[in-house]
């Protein structure tokens, strides 16, 4: 019995030491830490569209916020005045927008599919047809692309079903989902109130976790600020301008469907280039080939006076030079991150490719210039 106490210790049997235990730890926190980050953004997923229109609201309206607090010394009233403000501005008239859009879009889809369905030159049941020079067109366009063996009216009606399926699909939502709809509303207030209050504190806190050199965080930080404000001050409410001002000028020219006209324009408005003009302009010349020469001339004067000249007006007021954002970042950016993460990837989008450019900004001068032989 002795003999077996005297035996030296197996060789497995050896501690791990202090830097071991120290480097399991940490992994292990870090490890827990990434899983309770990944829960939590599982349990905000559902209201990730509340959210994010939360973010763009408070992000219009915090410049007269940060005046509010100032002129009334209480951040609280400040706070409270500048979310009523926003709700009255923006929420409500844009609920009221989506309804209108969405019933009028039930009234034009049949239409177009009627128009599409039917020969170019023949006249629909309200006696309504095509100008000589339209149908001419269709049918050498129709012609052309069929040398392809490509049809454009089937094409054409199956985008036109597609578009109306999901209106309807959405519209049926809405109202079948009423208490959810009401209840991301309420979010999307309680989230303003909060970014409005609380929005410094809450950067400061996510910038001083991120384990990056101080110059590098700031960096990334600054082109994050930069792109949010080409997003919101350049991009939304540029369209949305647009997008207003031309469905007035459909609304006084007479033009059936003037807020689905115009819904489109502020779409089409984050089209590098042409942008409004792919709207305005086509219902300008219909109007004058159909006919109407007066409200022809009157939409294609407005839209290349009013609609497309706003665009570099209200970017002059909103945003200086500095904040200004290549349409390679915005335009592919936002259509791309609404394709893959719905209609919050209109800042994701955007936020990922910017930040991407900022860590080949930060590995441009830190590692890959340190490998280049000296000239």
């Amino acid at each position: 019995m002795s003999a077996q106490h005297d035996l030296p210790p197996p060789a497995n049997s050896t501690r791990p030491s202090a830097s071991d235990r120290q480097w399991l730890s940490r992994l292990f926190f870090l490890g827990a830490f990434a899983y309770l980050i990944y829960q939590s953004l599982l349990i905000l997923s559902p209201f990730g569209t509340a959210l994010t229109a939360a973010l763009i609201v408070s992000m219009v309206f915090y410049p007269l916020h940060a005046r509010l607090v100032k002129a009334t010394g209480s951040v609280n009233a400040a706070t409270s005045a500048s979310t009523v403000l926003a709700l009255l501005t923006v929420v409500v008239p844009f609920m009221v927008l989506a309804w209108l859009l969405l019933a009028e879009a039930g009234k034009v889809l049949p239409h177009v599919t009627e128009l599409l369905a039917r020969p170019a030159d023949t006249v629909d049941a309200r006696g309504v047809a095509l100008s000589k020079v339209l149908a001419a067109w269709w049918t050498r366009i129709q012609t052309w692309l069929g040398a392809w063996h490509i049809d454009l009216r089937a094409v054409a009606l199956e985008s036109v079903q597609q578009v109306g399926n999901t209106l309807t699909s959405l519209g049926a939502k809405m109202l079948k989902n009423f208490v959810l709809v009401v209840f991301d509303l309420i979010v999307l207030v309680v989230a303003v109130f909060f970014f409005f209050r609380d929005g410094p504190q809450l950067v400061r806190a996510v910038v001083n976790l991120v384990p990056m050199e101080e110059g590098d965080k700031h960096m990334v930080i600054a082109r994050l600020d930069q792109t949010l404000n080409a997003i919101v001050r350049s991009a939304f409410i540029t369209a949305t301008v647009q997008g207003t001002l031309a469905g007035v000028g459909f609304a006084v020219a007479g033009v059936g469907f003037p807020v689905l006209l115009g819904f489109a324009t502020s779409l089409l408005a984050l089209v590098p280039f042409a942008g409004a003009a792919l709207v305005w302009a086509p219902v300008g010349i219909y109007l004058l080939y159909s006919g109407d020469q007066s409200a022809g001339i009157g939409i294609l004067i407005w839209g290349a006076v009013a609609v497309s000249m706003s665009d570099n007006l209200v970017r002059t007021l909103l945003i200086s030079g500095s904040t200004q954002l290549s349409l390679l970042v915005l335009f592919p950016g936002i259509l791309g991150g609404i394709q893959v993460y719905g209609v919050a990837g209109a800042l994701i989008g955007p936020l990922v490719i910017a930040t991407l450019l900022a860590f080949a900004r930060i590995y441009h001068e830190q590692y890959a210039s340190r490998t280049q032989p000296p000239a």
